[in-house]
């Protein structure tokens, strides 16, 4: 893959001889929601995932040129067989004054393969040796190969060869986090009490209002961040937010962390401050396949062929989304884009639902369904315009069910729904963590409960090939499964948005969509 696809700089703007640094720096913006938490070794939300971004480091990390540097260690070494890294930590310390040391990576990877340590992306460790058989309780956790050989030198070894495990350390999953972290990081937590290895730290958090974060100053690369610190609003309401921003109260606005209203998202594709980038994501149905009526797959089929994909991305998400009729997004493509399944084939998804009818011996008059989704306007947009679709094209009723985010991944978690509108943002440059989270049914984001025992030998297959034409094949082997039966239908992949002000430069974006800061710089207005 070529590196414009693992990193897409934004250009905000081109530096002038007019214009010259601001003695104000901070940067401001907002968030739609508060974290879930602030422990990289729990979340699995965008939103926490960003603000852990900004709070902390791992051993790799993504720079503005769009190249994979070392962080927290200064170098590192693979063995003949690319089984083996042992990476060579550098002098850099904890905001508490505290040296950051190689046992606290081997203590914070090894507390998230516990099995009883609630992780929400435990698969991105599996690479590793033993990994995966120690989350499923299978062996002890100290057989898991990852070694701390002295405070300075972490010894890894691999189940397989890999070619994204470098990139996977540079992921919040893989930051370590400080000594004695589950004593101090509680829902009200001091933040004087916390310690954090990134670029920033966390002054001040007033929940449902704002976080404020202050320059590290023990950060090993203080010196290349600019800016002071970085003001965050929390707004649930999107207009709010981008009023906020024609107002001038923030300079930036991000899509994913602080969504668009439906009347704004239409007036924003031609405005010289806006940014549309493609990343590794997609929005979603997925079905329960445990629970009546969706335990039918001709019922699934004929509901993802009534799906106008065209007309929700025309009329709803306005950003010239490709519809998605697979589940690689077309930034992981090399050639032309192929389509597994059906679009706004009404007829043939009639003849799939009078099968499904007769199937669970159920008449269409008798068939309750009931449809989840949550809070973000534009998901409950798309919700109306799919459940008008759906009662369109099947003459039956379905009942909207609308929850808060927090609330939605909960139930979809717990089983507690029907079908349900949802989103995946991939976590690492690679298709393969898409359909690594369907190969277990009790996976924490397999919210359908699906699993198929050739999808699990075919991703086996995959995660052991080296050789990237041969283990991409096998990638689209598994998705030609998971489509076939249908746990999930794809509905379009993701553009992201962001709104910023002229004054704003160097913010750029990885491809899993995380927000840098290293080389953000504020600017004075032109002078003229």
């Amino acid at each position: 893959m070529k590196r414009s696809y693992f990193l897409v700089l934004i250009l905000l703007l081109t530096f002038s001889c007019e214009k010259k640094e601001t003695a104000h720096k901070t940067l401001r913006t907002c968030i739609y929601s508060d974290p879930q938490s602030l422990d990289t070794r729990k979340v699995g939300d965008y939103i926490s995932s960003e603000v852990l971004f900004m709070l902390y480091r791992g051993l790799m990390h993504y720079s503005a040129s769009g190249e994979l540097k070392p962080s927290l260690c200064k170098r590192y070494e693979i063995s003949k067989d690319k089984k083996t890294y042992t990476f060579y930590l550098k002098k850099a310390f904890w905001s508490n004054k505290e040296p950051i040391d190689a046992y606290d990576f081997e203590r914070s990877w090894k507390k998230i393969l516990d099995p009883s340590f609630p992780s929400q992306y435990a698969e991105l460790l599996y690479p590793i040796k033993n990994a995966e058989r120690a989350k499923r309780g299978q062996i002890d956790i100290n057989e898991v190969k990852v070694k701390a050989i002295n405070s300075k030198i972490l010894k890894v070894e691999l189940e397989h060869p890999n070619p994204y495990f470098l990139f996977l350390t540079s992921f919040s999953s893989y930051f370590p986090m400080p000594k004695n972290i589950d004593e101090k990081i509680t829902f009200n937590q001091n933040v004087n009490n916390l310690a954090f290895s990134g670029p920033f730290i966390l002054d001040k958090w007033v929940r449902k209002s704002e976080i404020i974060l202050k320059k590290n100053p023990y950060f090993y690369n203080k010196d290349k961040i600019d800016i002071d610190a970085i003001h965050i609003s929390i707004i649930s309401n999107e207009e709010t937010a981008f009023q906020m921003y024609e107002n001038n109260e923030i300079d930036f606005l991000s899509s994913f962390l602080s969504p668009l209203a439906i009347e704004t998202l239409g007036k924003v594709k031609n405005r010289d401050d806006s940014k549309f980038i493609a990343i590794g994501g997609f929005s979603f149905l997925c079905f329960n396949t445990e629970k009546f009526p969706f335990n039918n797959k001709h019922l699934r089929k004929a509901f993802s062929l009534a799906i106008d994909r065209k007309k929700i991305v025309d009329n709803i998400t306005q950003l010239n989304e490709p519809i998605a009729l697979r589940c690689i997004p077309p930034i992981f493509l090399k050639g032309p884009n192929k389509g597994l399944i059906k679009n706004n084939e009404k007829e043939l998804a009639k003849k799939h639902f009078d099968k499904a009818l007769q199937e669970l011996g159920v008449s269409k008059d008798k068939l309750k369904i009931s449809f989840t989704f949550g809070s973000y306007v534009v998901h409950r947009k798309e919700a109306e315009a799919l459940k008008q679709m759906l009662e369109d094209t099947f003459k039956i009723s379905i009942k909207l069910n609308l929850v808060e985010d927090k609330i939605l991944f909960s139930k979809l978690n717990k089983k507690e729904y029907q079908f349900a509108l949802s989103r995946l943002i991939v976590r690492y440059n690679d298709p393969l963590n898409i359909f690594e989270r369907y190969k277990y049914k009790n996976h924490p984001k397999n919210y359908s409960s699906w699993q198929d025992d050739n999808f699990i030998d075919v991703l086996n297959l995959a995660k052991k090939e080296f050789d990237p034409e041969k283990r991409f094949r096998l990638i689209e082997i598994a998705e030609s499964l998971l489509l076939e039966d249908m746990p999930i239908t794809p509905i379009y992949f993701y553009n992201y948005t962001i709104l910023t002000k002229k004054n704003i430069k160097g913010i750029y974006t990885n491809i899993v969509g995380d927000l840098i800061f290293d080389d953000t710089k504020i600017l004075e207005e032109e002078t003229k």
